[in-house]
């Protein structure tokens, strides 16, 4: 069975830019990107995956999602990622090449983790870690001010931290200290996580290829 790996980082950190320039350099990793998804054949299962992405990650900017209670976040979030490594992830792991995915759940968690809400952060962890688990991590140590520069006209309220302020803020000093924040919760996080965690300082595909064909070690 194939190893299941995920790339992590703070929001522009470059994960699906990495994801894309790995699909296409190389034929030995089967790269799935979660906002760009292939058909799996089962039409039903196709729409249900496009709308619960659609509530999840494409919604209205216009729509204050934040003021929802966050339990409905992350029973939502559970939801998606189970049913997306069901339809996508685990049909792919009975090949022979490593699965790359562009973010797993972690950096949600991590988010979680800053809402001060200690019953949430243990729900979360109770909820999250029954999800099936990658066997390798790439986390990319993207500098926030770099992600803020990327992210520059198009970030979302959520990645200014509009879930624990509950304002709608999309100012660069705002998201610089909120991906400042996160990153440090995410890399605590995974820090503790079973799985080998690899971390690169660029997004160049040339780093990530050795450790996928096991020339180097995590």
């Amino acid at each position: 069975m194939a190893e299941f790996w995920t790339i992590e980082g703070i929001d522009g950190a470059g994960k699906s830019h990495l994801l894309s320039r790995l699909a296409t350099s190389t034929s030995q990793v089967t790269a799935l990107c979660k906002d760009d998804l292939p058909r799996t054949g089962n039409a039903w299962v196709d729409r249900r995956l496009s709308q619960m992405h659609h509530l999840t990650w494409s919604y209205d900017q216009a729509e204050s999602v934040w003021d929802y209670p966050v339990h409905y976040w992350l029973y939502s979030l559970a939801a998606w990622y189970t049913l997306f490594h069901h339809a996508h992830v685990a049909p792919a792991l009975d090949r022979v090449r490593p699965v790359v995915v562009d973010g797993w759940y972690f950096k949600l968690q991590a988010r979680m983790t800053l809402s001060g809400d200690d019953r949430l952060v243990s729900q979360a962890e109770d909820v999250f870690s029954a999800l099936p688990q990658p066997d390798r991590i790439v986390l990319l140590s993207t500098p926030a001010e770099v992600a803020t520069t990327r992210r520059s006209g198009t970030s979302k309220p959520s990645e200014h931290g509009a879930f624990t302020t509950k304002k709608a803020t999309t100012s660069s000093a705002t998201f610089t200290d909120y991906q400042t924040r996160t990153a440090r919760a995410l890399e605590e996080l995974l820090s503790e996580h079973q799985a080998p965690v690899h971390t690169l300082h660029s997004t160049a595909d040339t780093d990530l290829l050795p450790l996928l064909h096991g020339e180097v070690k995590a």
